[in-house]
């Protein structure tokens, strides 16, 4: 049998050194050849191309300090802010390209390269555009956004952050980079949102808020993306309801103060809680009414029946269908996104815990809530992430609680199922 013979390709003799280690051929075109713009390496013809003289004034004739490149957050600042710190970094290299510091009044090493303009175009173009229908919303979310960002250097990074995340579907060729930017960007806003945390040197909730929720959305698409074993998965979970946890205690006690901001900065009235009981029932309140009968098994303590009520009932004030006007900002899918993220802010502790456990009441009732994420599987943020939790909810709990987890399953077996929150007779 002959052996498997490499394929020949033709040689670059002059290509770049980066090309040359990965073993591919380079097109040698200048300054910066075509690998390593797709995939935003340091190509080494950029060492060759010569530098336009900087004009300096008379009094700044030093040797000019070299650009100043984000510092990796260490563990303990990391560990400064409880359920927001619970994501685990990765310190990742900087890449070349331009750099430039913003906000000089506010001490930072934070600096930004040339691909982050088109980050933050995509925030407002991208994400804002797939959660508001209403320009003027998305507008003045940005405004917000930027805004807040001037004294608080953390919501910027997050902002291009989730922008990233966005960027990783749009455009799967480069998933891996903007995967990474992602987490580079994500990291060093938790780093610099606990420094102002412990240095108590700014107090605004408003920024705190956006920014909290904005990483609480994507730690989401972080944990609904992975496709490994399902105990893996579920322990991702769990983390990431630590984390949108920590929205609702850092906004408790400011919610009326972010309520009032929030409106007059974007138009949009923020709810005076997080869940309201109001408006129509639905096929899926119906569903979770008769799911109360699960936890009044009297073998059960207080320390499950609790947690699990207080979760159940706050999937059954988001299952309400509200009475909207035609010209709001929100369709009913943009409802539903939001409540997916109201949910996971709002459930307890306690609850979150006895997922960690395993329990299969709160496995139960998580499927329920998965239906909610299957509602709006076009999202990019969700996808495909609530039929993978329902199925290998039920896998995992097996034959004996399978009554319990029949309907989830047959709303994601229908191909023609669609849930427009039409009320119930």
């Amino acid at each position: 049998m002959h052996a498997l013979q490499r394929r020949s390709a033709k040689k670059s003799r002059h290509g770049c050194k980066e090309c040359k280690r990965r073993h591919v051929k380079c097109d040698e075109l200048k300054p910066c050849c075509a690998n390593c713009t797709v995939r935003h390496l340091p190509c080494s013809y950029l060492s060759s191309v010569p530098i336009p003289p900087r004009h300096v004034s008379s009094s700044n004739l030093s040797s000019p300090d070299p650009p100043a490149v984000a510092r990796p957050p260490q563990p303990d600042q990391l560990a400064q802010h409880g359920a927001l710190a619970a994501l685990h970094p990765r310190h990742l290299s900087h890449q070349y390209s331009p750099t430039f510091t913003i906000n000089p009044l506010f001490s930072t090493d934070q600096t930004f390269q040339l691909h982050h303009l088109e980050l933050l175009h995509n925030f407002r173009t991208g994400v804002l555009g797939d959660i508001f229908l209403d320009t003027a919303a998305a507008d003045g979310y940005m405004a917000m956004t930027v805004g807040e960002a001037v004294q608080a250097p953390y919501l910027m990074d997050q902002a291009l952050a989730i922008s990233a995340a966005n960027m990783s579907i749009k455009r799967p060729y480069q998933q891996h980079f903007y995967q990474e930017e992602a987490t580079q960007l994500q990291t060093r806003g938790l780093a610099l949102f606990n420094a102002a945390q412990a240095s108590e040197a700014t107090d605004n909730a408003l920024a705190g808020f956006v920014f909290s929720t904005l990483l609480s959305q994507q730690v989401l698409f972080d944990t609904f993306s992975t496709r490994t074993d399902f105990p893996t998965f579920l322990d991702k979970l769990a983390t990431s309801l630590h984390i949108c946890g920590g929205v609702r205690t850092m906004t408790a006690k400011a919610w009326p103060f972010i309520r009032t901001q929030y409106q007059r900065q974007t138009g949009i009235n923020l709810p005076g809680e997080f869940t309201t009981l109001s408006g129509s029932k639905t096929t899926l309140t119906k569903k979770l009414a008769h799911l109360e009968t699960l936890l009044t098994d009297e073998s059960l303590s207080l320390s499950i029946v609790n947690p699990c009520m207080t979760a159940l009932r706050f999937l059954q004030d988001l299952s309400y269908t509200e009475d909207r006007p035609k010209d709001s900002a929100f369709r009913t899918t943009r409802i539903l996104q939001a409540r997916v993220i109201q949910w996971a802010v709002q459930v307890p502790t306690e609850f979150v815990r006895l997922l960690e456990q395993r329990r299969p009441e709160a496995l139960i009732i998580t499927a329920h809530y998965a239906l909610m994420i299957h509602d709006t599987r076009d999202f990019w943020l969700y996808g495909d992430a609530g039929a993978f939790i329902i199925r290998s909810i039920t896998a995992f709990l097996g034959k004996f609680w399978a009554g319990w987890l029949a309907w989830p399953n047959e709303v994601v077996d229908s191909v023609s199922y669609v849930n427009e929150n039409i009320p119930v007779p």
